[in-house]
C-alpha cells in the first residue's frame, strides 16, 4: 500500500493546481449529484413505504378531484365486491389551534379518519395506542414534533389539549413522522366521530351532495380495480352520476403525481413528476461533466508522465502492473472525492434545502444503502475510466515512452475535443433552460390581471368576527378599503356542480366558487364587463352571483344575467353580472369557470393600505396586528401580503426555478474548472512553441489568439448542436402551461454568449500568463 501511495502523492504534489482542480471538481460534482439524486429518489418513491400499498387505492373523479361524499363508504362496504376495507380521510378548511393549559397557542394540521387508518398507512408509534384514539371520540393522535412543541420533553400520553379554545382532546398516542415521503401531511389525527362533535354538519354524512372526504380502498388479492371502479360508480344515485361522470382508482404510490384537484384538502400535497425527472436529468448532466473533466485531466496527466511509465517498463513492469497502477490511482482519487463530498454535504445540505425549498430526510445521505451505492459506483467508474489511459500507456513501447514520443494520434485529439464540446453543449442547454424558467415565472406573476400592491390578508379566527374586524380596520386612517372573503389568490377553492336555469332552459354546470362581499372587487381591481355588481348595503342582493368570462365560453352562454343556480332544490342564486377573467390559480392551469357569490361567508379579511414609504407601511401593519391581537387573544393572528400569497401560487415553480438555476450554474462552474485545467495543459504543452514565437517577434495578442481560438471553435460548434436540443426540451416543458411566455431567440443567443464569455474568461487568464512569460525560461535548456 505504501509503495502505491508514495508515487501517487508525489505526482499529486508535482502539479498541485491541476490535481486540486480535478479532485475538488469531482467532489463538488458528487455533492450536487448526490443531493439531487436523493431528492428525486425521495420524490419518486413517495408512499412506497406503506405495507400492502400495492393494494391500496384512492377514489378519484376526473374534473372533480379526489373528494367524495361521506355516505359513499357504507355503500361500498355493503355493495362493492372485491373491497376488503375502506376508510375516509378529511381535513379542515382552516388549520386549527391547539393549546395546553399554560402553553402558547400553536396552529397545526388536523385530519379525521375512520378507525382502520393505521391498517392502511404505516406510522411508528412512540407511545400509546393509535387504535384507541380512532375508536374513542375526543381522543387524538399527535406527531412527535407537535408533542415536543406542546409538552416539551414530558410525556404527552393522557394529557389534554384545547382545540380552537373550545373543546378538550385527550392524547391517546404519539407517532413518528413517516420514514418516507408522503402526500398526506398532518400533525394531529382524530376520528370521524370526533369530527361530528368538533365540526357538526347535519347533511355531511347523510347527503350525496357533500364531498368533503377522500376515500381509500384496500382491494382483495384478485380484485380488478377497473371493475371495482365501475361498481362504485353504479352505487351513486342516478341524479348524481351525471356529476361524477366516471370513477378512477389511483394506486397509492401514484396519488402524489396524479394531478387530482384537492378542493379543501389542505392536508394533501401533490408533486410534479416532470420536474423531478428534469432535476434527475440535471444530476446526470452534472455527472457527465465531472466525468469528462476527469477523463481529460487524467489522460493528459498520464501522457505527461509517459517517461515515468517507460522507466517502469524497462525495469520489468508488465501491462497488468501498469494498468493496475492507473486503476489504483483513479480509484483513490474517486474515494478521496467521495469522502470530501460527504464532508462538504454535511455543512451545505441545510443551506441548499433552505434556499431551494426542496426537502428530504438527511438520514438518506448517510444511509448504508447510499454508501454502498457510492462505493460500487466508485469502483465501476474507476475501472471504466482507467481503460482509456491504462490501455494506451500499457500498450505503448518503452523506447517511445523514454523518448516522450507516445502516439498522439488524431483520434485521441478528436475524442478529447469532442468531450470538451459535449461539456459546452450541456452548459449552453442548461443556461438557456434556466433563462426560460425565469422568464416563465415572471410572465405568470405579472399577468394575473388583479391588484397585488399594498394589500394584506388577515386570517379570521373564531374570535375575529368579520363585522367587528371590518369596523376596527376602517378606523385606521391608512386603511383605504376592507373586504371579507372566503378566498384570495393562492388559497384553496371550492368546486360546485349544479343546474343553471336560464331563459326557460336548464344547463348542467360545474364551476369553482367562493363567497365575497362587494368590496372584494374594488380591492382586487376586477372589472365588470356585463350586468352589474351586487351591493353589500342591499338585502335584496343577498345570494347574488358574479361569473367570469370563461363561464360563458365553457357553457356556450351569451348573456347569463337573470339565470339562477339551484341549491337545496330551490333556484335562489341569481347571476347579475359578468367580470373580466383573472388568474385565481397559477398560469400553469387554464382559467376555469368561476362564480363569486354574495353569501356573507368569510375566512379572510383583506385591506389595502395607503403607504408613502416602508416606515409608514410598517407602522400601519403594527396597528393592524395590534387591533387583531386585542380582538383575538387566544388565537395566533396571521397577517400576510397579497403578493406573498401570489408567490405561493407559484411556490412549486419558484422552488423549481431556484433548484434548477442553482445546480445549472454549479454545472457550468464545474465545466469551467475542467476547461481551466485543460488550458493549463495546452499552454504547458506549447510552452516552447510560445517561446520561439515570442523570440521571433510575436505579440502577446497573437499568442492569446493562438491559444484561445481552439476553445472558441469548440464553443461555436457546441452552440450549433445545443440550440435545437435546447429548443426541443424547452418547448416540451412549456407545454405543461396553459399560459406561457414566448420562446424568444435571444434566450439562445444569451446562452451562447455566456458560454463563450465563460470559456474566454477561463482560458484567457492562463493564456495571458503563458503569453507574457519570459521566453528564456522556456528555451534555456534547448
Amino acid at each position: 500500500m505504501k509503495n502505491t501511495l508514495k508515487p501517487i502523492i508525489r505526482n499529486f504534489i508535482r502539479k498541485p493546481a491541476i490535481n486540486l482542480i480535478n479532485l475538488f471538481g469531482l467532489a463538488i460534482s458528487l455533492v450536487f449529484v448526490i443531493i439531487l439524486s436523493v431528492y428525486c429518489y425521495n420524490e419518486l418513491t413517495t408512499d412506497t413505504h406503506h405495507a400492502g400499498g400495492d393494494r391500496i387505492y384512492l377514489i378519484g373523479k376526473p374534473g372533480a378531484g379526489m373528494n367524495t361524499p361521506a355516505i359513499l363508504k357504507p355503500h361500498i362496504d355493503m355493495e362493492v365486491p372485491g373491497v376488503e376495507a375502506s376508510i375516509r380521510v378529511a381535513g379542515t378548511w382552516q388549520a386549527p389551534v391547539f393549546q395546553t393549559e399554560n402553553g402558547e397557542p400553536i396552529t397545526s394540521d388536523l385530519i379525521f379518519s375512520d378507525p382502520d387508518f393505521f391498517s392502511f398507512f404505516n406510522y411508528k408509534t412512540v407511545e400509546g395506542d393509535c387504535a384507541a384514539a380512532l375508536n374513542n371520540p375526543m381522543s387524538v393522535v399527535i406527531t412527535k414534533p407537535l408533542a415536543n412543541k406542546l409538552f416539551g420533553r414530558n410525556s404527552a400520553l393522557g394529557e389534554t389539549i384545547k382545540y380552537n379554545n373550545e373543546k378538550l382532546l385527550t392524547v391517546s398516542a404519539v407517532i413518528e413522522k413517516p420514514t418516507g415521503n408522503s402526500f398526506l401531511n398532518f400533525s394531529a389525527l382524530t376520528s370521524i366521530e370526533t369530527r361530528k362533535i368538533l365540526q357538526p354538519s347535519e347533511g355531511e354524512f347523510k347527503e350525496w351532495g357533500w364531498s368533503n372526504f377522500q376515500t381509500y380502498l384496500l382491494l382483495g388479492e384478485n380484485a380488478d380495480p377497473t371493475q371495482v371502479a365501475k361498481t362504485i360508480f353504479s352505487v351513486f344515485p342516478k341524479e348524481f352520476q351525471k356529476w361524477v361522470e366516471e370513477i378512477h382508482l389511483i394506486k397509492l404510490k401514484d396519488v402524489y403525481f396524479s394531478n387530482l384537484q384537492t378542493f379543501g384538502a389542505h392536508h394533501v400535497s401533490m408533486g410534479d413528476k416532470t420536474k423531478a425527472l428534469i432535476l434527475l436529468f440535471v444530476a446526470v448532466l452534472i455527472l457527465i461533466i465531472a466525468l469528462v473533466n476527469f477523463i481529460n485531466i487524467s489522460s493528459s496527466q498520464w501522457m505527461e508522465r509517459i517517461k515515468q511509465t517507460g522507466v517502469l517498463k524497462v525495469i520489468g513492469a508488465t501491462r497488468i502492473i501498469i494498468f493496475r497502477k492507473v486503476l489504483s490511482e483513479t480509484f483513490l482519487v474517486f474515494i478521496a472525492a467521495v469522502i470530501l463530498a460527504l464532508v462538504i454535504m454535511a455543512g451545505i445540505t441545510p443551506i441548499i434545502q433552505s434556499y431551494t425549498g426542496i426537502q428530504f430526510s438527511t438520514k438518506l445521505i448517510s444511509s448504508p444503502k447510499l454508501l454502498s451505492i457510492l462505493f460500487t459506483a466508485t469502483l465501476v467508474f474507476s475501472l471504466i475510466l482507467s481503460l482509456i489511459p491504462g490501455f494506451s500507456i500499457s500498450s505503448s513501447k518503452a523506447v517511445n515512452n523514454l523518448k516522450r514520443s507516445v502516439d498522439q494520434n488524431s483520434k485521441k485529439t478528436y475524442l478529447r475535443n469532442g468531450l470538451i464540446t459535449l461539456q459546452y453543449v450541456i452548459s449552453i442547454v442548461l443556461i438557456a433552460f434556466t433563462t426560460l424558467i425565469y422568464k416563465q415565472v415572471e410572465f405568470g406573476s405579472n399577468n394575473l390581471v388583479f391588484n397585488q400592491e399594498n394589500t394584506i390578508a388577515v386570517k379570521l379566527t373564531p374570535q375575529l368576527d368579520k363585522n367587528i374586524i371590518k369596523d376596527e380596520f376602517e378606523k385606521i386612517p391608512e386603511v383605504q378599503n376592507v373586504s371579507m372573503s372566503q378566498f384570495y389568490p393562492g388559497k384553496q377553492l371550492s368546486s360546485w356542480g349544479t343546474r343553471l336555469k336560464l331563459d326557460g332552459q336548464e344547463h348542467e354546470v360545474h364551476f369553482t366558487t367562493f363567497s365575497a362581499d362587494a368590496e372584494f372587487f374594488s380591492i382586487m381591481n376586477l372589472e365588470i364587463v356585463q350586468g352589474r355588481l351586487y351591493s353589500d348595503a342591499s338585502e335584496k342582493d343577498k345570494n347574488k352571483v358574479i361569473v367570469n368570462e370563461t363561464f360563458l365560453k365553457e357553457f356556450n352562454i351569451e348573456n347569463p344575467v337573470g339565470g339562477t343556480f339551484e341549491m337545496n332544490n330551490n333556484f335562489d342564486y341569481e347571476i347579475i353580472g359578468v367580470m373580466k377573467d383573472f388568474h385565481f390559480k397559477s398560469v400553469e392551469n387554464a382559467i376555469g369557470p368561476l362564480a363569486i357569490i354574495n353569501q356573507g361567508y368569510a375566512s379572510y379579511g383583506l385591506a389595502t393600505i395607503q403607504a408613502g414609504d416602508f416606515n409608514s407601511l410598517s407602522s400601519t401593519l403594527k396597528k393592524i396586528n395590534q387591533v387583531a391581537s386585542q380582538i383575538s387573544p387566544a388565537f395566533p393572528v396571521e397577517v400576510s401580503f397579497l403578493d406573498s400569497a401570489v408567490k405561493n401560487m407559484y411556490e412549486s415553480e419558484v422552488r423549481f426555478r431556484r433548484t434548477f438555476s442553482l445546480f445549472s450554474i454549479s454545472a457550468v462552474i464545474i465545466c469551467a474548472m475542467g476547461i481551466l485545467a485543460m488550458s493549463i495543459f495546452a499552454s504547458q504543452r506549447r510552452i516552447k512553441e510560445i517561446g520561439i514565437r515570442k523570440v521571433n517577434g510575436a505579440k502577446v495578442s497573437e499568442i492569446l489568439s493562438m491559444l484561445n481560438k481552439d476553445f472558441v471553435k469548440w464553443v461555436l460548434i457546441a452552440f450549433v448542436i445545443a440550440t435545437p436540443v435546447a429548443y426541443y426540451a424547452m418547448n416540451r416543458w412549456l407545454e405543461n402551461f396553459a399560459y406561457k411566455t414566448n420562446l424568444s431567440w435571444w434566450i439562445f443567443a444569451l446562452a451562447g454568449k455566456l458560454a463563450l464569455g465563460i470559456a474566454l474568461l477561463t482560458v484567457s487568464w492562463q493564456s495571458w500568463r503563458a503569453a507574457t512569460r519570459n521566453p528564456v525560461e522556456a528555451l534555456r535548456y534547448e
